[in-house]
C-alpha cells in the first residue's frame, strides 16, 4: 500500500492505494495532464463540468484501449490456430 502527495488541477491531494508510491503519482500526473487538456480547450467551464468531461475523455480512453485489446486477443488466436494447424498437417505429411 502506498501514499502520495499529489497535485491535480491546483488542488492538492493525499492519495492512498494498493499500489506503490509512483504509480500513485504516474496516476494523478494522467488526470492531471488529461483536466489540462480540457481545460485548455475548454477554459470556461466550471470545474465540476471540467471533471465530467476529463472522466468521459479517460474512459473512453479505456474502452478503446480494452477493444483493441480483445481484437488483438483474437487476431493472436486466429494466428495461433493456423500456426497449430500448419504444424499438424506438417506432421501428417512427416509419417
Amino acid at each position: 500500500m502506498g501514499t502520495a502527495k499529489v497535485e491535480i488541477f491546483g488542488e492538492k491531494y493525499t492519495l492512498r492505494a494498493d499500489a506503490d508510491t509512483d504509480y500513485i503519482v504516474r496516476v494523478a500526473q494522467y488526470v492531471d495532464h488529461k483536466f489540462a487538456e480540457v481545460a485548455r480547450y475548454s477554459p470556461t467551464l466550471s470545474p465540476a463540468k471540467m471533471a465530467i468531461l476529463t472522466s468521459l475523455n479517460i474512459a473512453d480512453e479505456l474502452i478503446k484501449s480494452e477493444e483493441e485489446k480483445r481484437q488483438l486477443e483474437a487476431s493472436i488466436t486466429r494466428k495461433l490456430g493456423e500456426l497449430i494447424s500448419l504444424v499438424e498437417q506438417g506432421m501428417q505429411e512427416a509419417l
